[in-house]
């Protein structure tokens, strides 16, 4: 990872600082000690200052991580920011058009024959590995908007990205959400796939910031016998229930166009067993960083060292 940010310093390009920006929150720690101007800024100052740097390095670079996607932005019914104020999970089914999901799931396909699927591992990215045990799915982080220009299909993504943008302000009136930093990805899962019983934000790591999670369904022609189905946990405990707790649960059909939103933090849930191939795209809405402590602060400058260093090539005339 110090490699990475080394190469950044050195040479910015839109790709390694796209590969800074999804990897960032692992990497806040070598930022800090890769760029010891960066670490001696009091938080304060950092907090001010690094959001405006990240932004211009996106700029210098020809990207604008707040720029809104091209399309229309779908907001939420009431009636889902109703059920998630009361039971802190809302399922909105015929969210999507049958075309958006027939383009959403031909994206998928290009990006799998593009070789930009990779096998999915639990953990975060500093721990990440493969567990078959607890989860079998491969993936494609789909943010920032840039990692993928010139695969896939560009065009169903932009559209893609202002549907979550719509998603996502409408969350807003709920809690505060920072769209610098909403992840997603595509999750495809083989038949036989699953994902055990888990929860997506945990105190005191960086997924504490994740408000809430989403998940928008891809599958065609879904039937009860082919599995699959999202399972939401609602019996009040975490990743791990009392053998002698009683069952409490709600089973979400995982059909083609329905949106499903909870808490990242209190909503335990799991991917049933496939019995045939499941697709959808899935992420997570992020709180602002401020008043998380200095290694959230960090996450929020993740291009710091990026744009600094274009800065200094642009000012010292480097052509």
């Amino acid at each position: 990872r110090r490699n990475v940010i080394k190469k950044c310093l050195s040479s910015p390009s839109r790709e390694l600082l796209c590969e800074l920006d999804r990897a960032g929150v692992d990497l806040a720690d070598e930022i800090a000690a890769a760029t010891p101007a960066l670490s001696a800024l009091s938080q304060a100052a950092m907090a001010s200052i690094l959001l405006a740097i990240h932004s211009l390095g996106f700029s210098i670079l020809g990207l604008d991580p707040a720029a809104p996607a091209k399309g229309s932005a779908k907001p939420l019914p009431a009636s889902a920011l109703s059920d998630l104020r009361s039971q802190q999970f809302a399922v909105v089914p015929g969210f999507l058009t049958t075309e958006e999901v027939g383009a959403y799931r031909e994206d998928v396909a290009k990006l799998r024959a593009e070789g930009r699927f990779k096998t999915a591992g639990i953990g975060e990215t500093a721990t990440n590995r493969v567990d078959n045990t607890v989860r079998v799915c491969e993936q494609c982080f789909i943010y920032p908007p840039q990692r993928h220009r010139g695969f896939g299909d560009d065009a169903a993504r932009e559209r893609l990205y202002a549907t979550l943008d719509g998603v996502r302000d409408s969350l807003c009136q709920l809690t505060p959400l920072e769209p610098l930093l909403t992840e997603g990805l595509y999750a495809h899962y083989p038949n036989g796939g699953y994902y055990r019983r888990h929860v997506d934000a945990a105190p005191n790591n960086p997924s504490e910031l994740r408000a809430f999670s989403y998940l928008l369904y891809l599958n065609d022609a879904w039937e009860p016998e082919h599995g699959g189905c999202l399972r939401i946990h609602t019996d009040g405990y975490g990743e791990d229930a009392p053998i002698s707790a009683p069952e409490s649960y709600v089973d979400v059909e995982p059909r083609g166009g329905t949106l499903v939103v909870f808490r990242s933090d209190t909503m335990a849930h799991e991917v049933l067993n496939t019995n045939a191939e499941r697709q959808a795209v899935a992420g997570w809405f992020n709180r602002p960083v401020g008043g998380s402590g200095f290694r959230q602060t960090l996450i929020k400058g993740l291009g710091a060292a990026v744009a600094l260093a274009a800065l200094g090539k642009v000012a010292g005339g480097d052509k």
